[in-house]
């Protein structure tokens, strides 16, 4: 897929270290006129993590600048940090998305997530490189278990740590009353999935939604640093009218409903 400009879509996002951490090691790439959104989680410690994350995200968006698939800019990325990575001291997860109109591919590795959510529910589109997923599909753990599981935060896979670096990867196409959500797993850590559909319905604007995410986060202990952006189309609005009111437009209305 090759990036194209994406005028259509509407986005928010932010980031937070969370409440026990002093520094963030998550980083955020917004690039519309590409068509890419993307966030990576770094790890190794402070400066290795955020050298990791912003690594990455660099090297990612050169390549999808220079015409690369997305695939293939994420392993751009992972050389990027295998590179600068001293003695496996670094590494970082990664969720990103890149849209082609209202198409989109998504591409992870490690425990950052993607989720579609509509006014009927929320769902996981991509699929944990870590420890208590291979737990679950080997039938050795419930999901109700993981969320709580002392090793819940053990990844199996992450950039800088290996080469040949294997993806997950998904496609699919966004609608007018549906979100996109990309978050790290300090979003996740901290609130279900029905926490996070609970939030978008109660949002004003994308901009309200991605602040509530975070605030939600950090009141249930904010104990890692917390990423999300919100993707979304918004209906065709009066050019006077703002993006927020497009997208309540868009897609609060329903859900309310």
């Amino acid at each position: 897929m090759q990036p194209t400009l994406s005028a259509s879509l509407d986005y928010a996002e932010q980031s937070s270290p969370g409440r026990r951490r002093s520094h963030n090691e998550d980083a955020l790439v917004c690039a519309p006129a590409l068509g890419l959104w993307a966030i990576a989680d770094g790890m190794g410690g402070h400066q290795c993590g955020e050298v990791a994350s912003s690594l990455a995200l660099a090297a990612l968006l050169q390549a999808i600048e220079n015409g690369e698939s997305l695939a293939a800019a994420l392993h751009h990325a992972n050389q990027a940090v295998l590179e600068a990575s001293v003695d496996d001291g670094m590494g970082t997860t990664i969720v990103a998305a890149l849209f082609e109109g209202n198409d989109f591919e998504l591409a992870w590795v490690g425990d950052s997530r993607a989720y579609l959510v509509t006014s009927r529910g929320i769902e996981q589109l991509t699929r944990d490189h870590s420890w208590v997923q291979m737990m679950i599909d080997a039938g050795e753990l419930r999901p109700s278990e993981a969320h709580s599981h002392a090793w819940r935060n053990i990844i199996l896979r992450c950039l800088g740590r290996e080469e040949p670096l294997e993806i997950g990867t998904i496609s699919g196409s966004l609608n007018t009353d549906e979100l996109l959500l990309l978050c790290s797993d300090g979003l996740t850590n901290e609130l279900t999935d029905a926490q996070i559909h609970a939030s978008c319905t109660f949002a004003d604007t994308l901009e309200h939604l991605v602040e509530q995410l975070v605030d939600q986060a950090n009141h249930h202990g904010g104990r890692d640093n917390i990423s999300c952006i919100v993707i979304g189309r918004p209906a065709v609005a009066p050019a006077a009218e703002s993006r927020g009111r497009r997208f309540i437009n868009m897609l609060l209305k329903p859900l309310k409903s």
